[in-house]
């Protein structure tokens, strides 16, 4: 395959103005694509027999500055259960990854079962406002504490629940989000920046109780075939369908589609009559049921401890005063995230450390697009910035791929503006209904692919598709995806990388087993530790969805979308005020 067969030369406005149709100009896009699928075809697998937040508290935190002692079992002994290679893994990963397990370690209770009536009910909980009768200025910390009682109304001696909280003023379409602070003795502390003046109430909800949350740690160790995904198979007239997944039982024959480049492992049973090379799909296959025991399920229900308000024991606001405004630079990469990371007001997200641009109209992101490539690597919760480009920026066609709508990949073209546009969902897993096995290319590989420069600009986001398996599988794939990173701004460091972090979304019981908030917010904090240092830019969707005033989404709505495209855009072009 020629060297030069790279996705550089997918640039629109590389192609020579005398191309006088736009069927030629079509024709050589649609060319373009298909070298790609070549090019990896050549890779493919045949088939083969801080602190952001103070949970977990401060004192686990501090831990990761320090020499820490390691388990006898390494955090790797999973993976290599599941079909990594033990080899493949240097020594600082080793270490990186067993300090990343235990900054996540959570709060425990004292005993492995405990009654449903000793577990923590938030219709027995008040919150109150530290020193509400002071006189508060923007700027000024907010302190709100409360102590967790149990289902008989007495107090807990331990924490472990997992709390959200924030700020607002809904007449100004403002709000923020808190930091919670785990006690671990019943008591939490819940801190707010306070960023506007006027009348700021106070919203605490309870998520899961720490009962519950011990159930969502055994399901994620225990189960993480509870998603299955399945494939299907297809030579000549013959077709047939095998289950799939990270960690398949070794019960019957397997197919091992484990990447020849990256390691990550994949496999499917082998279809009784088709060879592997014939897998022609991927999708989710369902959701396991019957997966609590005993008195789990009391803690898992919507009306009584799943994202449930606690409320004031006196007032829920304070009155703030203003005082005068930071003036902030511009967004420059490189910088960690710090929480708040920023605030909204007037529906509009500020952040605490940069000027964010309103692109309010198709031309300002026209110009600041202007003969820029634009990848867009992930899920469904990325995908919408795709959609949302391509409906506000009438320039921007989408050029039929014929993938579905809501799978991809997907591309879009400004052939005046010299724009090009491409979603690209990650490898697997992924929960997607059905996308072709050739279209599911990993991450790191499509960087590995990239030229790069001061015109490339990359968007990353994988976190929901993660949430039922072991943590040390995503800290595994972002090692892959932040090594290939690094590379790519070893050979072009003009080259714009932006990280979307994971986000909030609604907990009806069934979902909280599968994709509780829980599991994403341990899957981000590991994104945050691991990418802090690194020359990237970040999209806050966590603290943005945290903080508004819409009901949680795991798709968020349009209007918080557009917020998360304007930060996206002000790293892209930065304001020089």
């Amino acid at each position: 395959m020629d060297e030069k067969a790279t996705k550089e030369t997918a640039l629109p406005f590389s192609i020579p103005r005398s191309f006088f149709t736009l069927l030629i100009l079509m024709t050589l896009l649609m060319l373009i694509l298909n070298l790609r699928n070549i090019k990896y075809d050549k890779h493919s697998v045949t088939g083969s027999e801080n602190n952001w937040r103070s949970y977990p508290t401060s004192k686990i935190y501090s831990a990761m500055g320090q020499k820490m002692k390691t388990k006898t079992t390494s955090w790797t002994h999973k993976l290599v259960q599941c079909g990594y290679q033990n080899q493949s893994f240097t020594p600082k990963e080793r270490s990186e990854g067993t300090i990343l397990m235990k900054m996540i370690e959570w709060p425990k209770p004292p005993k492995p079962a405990v009654p449903f009536l000793k577990s923590s009910d938030p219709s027995n909980v008040r919150f109150v406002i530290v020193n509400s009768g002071k006189t508060f200025y923007v700027g000024d910390q907010l302190q709100v504490m409360l102590r967790m009682n149990d289902s008989e109304g007495h107090p807990k001696q331990y924490g472990g629940d997992y709390l959200q909280g924030r700020i607002h003023t809904p007449a100004l379409k403002a709000g923020s989000a808190g930091t919670v602070v785990d006690n671990q003795n019943g008591f939490y502390y819940i801190n707010f920046n306070l960023s506007w003046s006027g009348k700021v109430e106070v919203s605490v909800s309870l998520v899961h109780p720490s009962e519950g949350i011990q159930a969502l740690e055994r399901l994620r160790e225990e189960r993480p075939d509870r998603v299955y995904f399945k494939s299907s198979f297809k030579y000549g007239g013959t077709s047939e369908i095998t289950k799939c997944n990270l960690c398949l039982p070794q019960t019957k024959p397997l197919c091992n589609f484990t990447d020849p480049r990256t390691g990550e492992p994949w496999f499917c049973y082998k279809p009784k009559k088709l060879p592997c090379t014939a897998r022609i799909n991927h999708s989710k296959g369902g959701y396991e049921k019957g997966l609590l025991i005993g008195e789990e399920s009391r803690y898992f229900q919507s009306e009584v401890n799943i994202k449930r308000p606690i409320l004031p024991s006196a007032a829920s606001y304070v009155t703030v005063k203003p005082s005068p405004r930071i003036v902030l630079g511009k967004c420059v990469r490189g910088k960690p995230l710090v929480s708040p990371s920023g605030f909204y007001y007037k529906d509009q997200w500020k952040s605490t450390t940069c000027n964010i641009r309103r692109f309010d109209t198709p031309a300002k992101i026209t110009d600041c697009l202007h003969r820029k490539i634009v990848y867009l690597f992930g899920d469904s919760t990325l995908r919408q910035w795709f959609e949302y480009l391509t409906d506000f920026v009438p320039g921007l066609k989408i050029f039929d791929l014929g993938n579905p709508k809501n799978i991809g990949p997907h591309l879009a073209v400004d052939l005046e503006n010299h724009i090009m546009l491409e979603f690209r969902p990650h490898g697997p897993p992924i929960r997607f209904n059905t996308v072709s096995s050739q279209d599911l290319h990993y991450i790191s590989n499509e960087l590995d692919e990239i030229k790069g420069g001061k015109n490339t600009v990359i968007a990353i986001t994988i976190w929901s598709h993660f949430s039922t398996f072991p943590v040390e599988v995503y800290i595994r794939r972002l090692q892959n995806i932040r090594r290939s990173i690094l590379q790519l701004l070893g050979r072009s460091p003009n080259t714009m990388v932006i990280m979307k972090t994971a986000n909030v979304q609604a907990l009806p019981q069934d979902v909280s087993l599968y994709n509780s908030d829980w599991y994403a917010y341990q899957l981000d904090l590991v994104l945050r530790k691991m990418f802090t240092g690194i020359n990237v830019a970040f999209v806050d969707a966590w603290e943005m969805t945290l903080a508004h005033y819409l009901p949680h989404e795991l798709h968020p709505q349009s209007v918080i979308i557009k917020n998360e495209i304007d930060v996206f855009l002000s790293y892209v072009c930065p304001s020089e005020k």
